[in-house]
């Protein structure tokens, strides 16, 4: 059993999983605050993408994107897949050997006020260069078309003037509710659901019209109601619900009619 000097907190935090990012940022930078706010950008896209573990520190399961996760002071970085992208990106970790290059206070003072700390402006997504129609806009898969006989369409092979009234294209939805802050995480997140609905039923009540491919190889469009799309990310939480509304109302006025969103 390991046993600590009562007068530092440096080991326990060596014992740790998961760490708050400022902790490893202090270690990483030394206390510079221009390099601290390039390397959180740097290690927050890097959680976007994927190549860095984090959670919630709340123990909440609210999707919330990870920039706003940092402002709050709620995000954990899982230290080991830190370590491996660090040590990618760097040749080696600020976290290896448990001691940084530079002695640290073993307390820093940012520890005590971590909830508070001041939010940090998260960085602006970037459009994709491309419109994002490929794998949206195909036929839904078989596991799809096995899956859905009780949530079928409320009518199909309707003219686009005809949809146009009650529904719009799964790219329209994709643009206007930004459940990922970058464009293609955001997109690569709605196209496992819009092409694989079999797995997220409750989606399938918003679809109006099935995507499907002409013989020519020309590919048409799923269409969606966004009224019953905004509900569906507010009951299963993947977006806040002012978040929600205000993309409903800016996006798709004619659906946003009335506030009865959940």
């Amino acid at each position: 059993m390991k046993t600590f000097a009562p007068t530092t907190c440096a080991p326990y935090w060596e014992e740790a999983d998961w760490l708050p990012p400022r902790y490893i940022l202090d270690r990483w930078c030394q206390r510079d605050e221009a390099c601290i706010q390039a390397k959180l950008q740097a290690l927050l896209s890097a959680c976007e993408r994927g190549d860095v573990k984090y959670r919630r520190s709340d123990g909440k399961t609210y999707d919330d994107p990870v920039h706003e996760l940092s402002s709050r002071g709620k995000l954990l970085i899982q230290r080991n897949s830190f370590n491996q992208w660090c040590t990618a990106l760097e040749g080696k970790t600020p976290l290896a050997g448990g001691l940084p290059s530079v002695t640290a206070p073993a307390t820093p003072a940012w520890a005590h006020q971590y909830a508070t700390r001041p939010a940090s402006t998260p960085t602006t997504p970037v459009e994709p260069d491309t419109p994002v129609t490929a794998e949206v806009n195909a036929p839904d898969t078989a596991t799809d078309a096995a899956d859905d006989t009780d949530s079928s369409p409320v009518e199909t092979d309707l003219s686009e003037s005809e949809l146009r009234k009650r529904a719009v294209t799964a790219d329209e939805i994709i643009q206007a509710f930004r459940v990922r802050p970058d464009s293609h995480q955001n997109y690569k997140w709605w196209n496992e659901r819009f092409t694989n609905p079999g797995r997220y039923k409750k989606i399938l009540a918003a679809r109006v019209q099935k995507g499907k491919a002409s013989r020519g190889g020309q590919h048409f469009p799923s269409w969606w109601n966004p009224f019953m799309i905004a509900s569906w990310l507010i009951a299963e939480r993947h977006l806040q619900r002012d978040r929600v509304v205000r993309a409903l109302q800016q996006s798709f006025p004619d659906f946003a009619v009335n506030d009865h969103l959940l």
